[in-house]
């Protein structure tokens, strides 16, 4: 069975650059480490999982991170898993596999579902 983890941050931060010699306009943005919280293995099933909501919750993405070879359904509610514009995971919800970030803000969770099959 696949799982699915999400990782809650902060921020993102600019790399430091040294030995630079010419002008340089780039930078290179990285996430804060360590992340503040993390959830799962949820277990990817028939069901939709919503994830927990987490107490005094400082970030402002998630990065979720799907099982190699696998592929989940998903549903974001910003407002929270008890809104009345709260939607389950459902086959006919965006999918998504590998790693992928999302805007996030307190109270918000998220709902997935295993794409197998949908």
């Amino acid at each position: 069975m696949a799982n699915v983890r999400v990782f809650g941050y902060r921020s993102i931060v600019q790399l430091r650059q040294s030995g630079l010699r010419h002008f340089n306009s780039d930078s290179v943005f990285v996430r804060e480490e360590p992340y503040l919280w993390s959830t799962g293995p949820l277990p990817l099933s028939g069901v939709a999982i919503p994830t927990p909501v987490q107490g005094n919750d400082q970030a402002n993405f998630v990065v979720v991170e799907v099982d190699d070879g696998a592929a989940a359904r998903y549903e974001v509610n910003l407002n929270g898993p008890n809104a009345t514009t709260t939607r389950a995971a459902s086959a006919n919800s965006p999918k998504i596999s590998g790693e992928n970030i999302f805007e996030w803000v307190a109270g918000a969770s998220m709902s997935f579902i295993d794409a197998a099959g949908t």
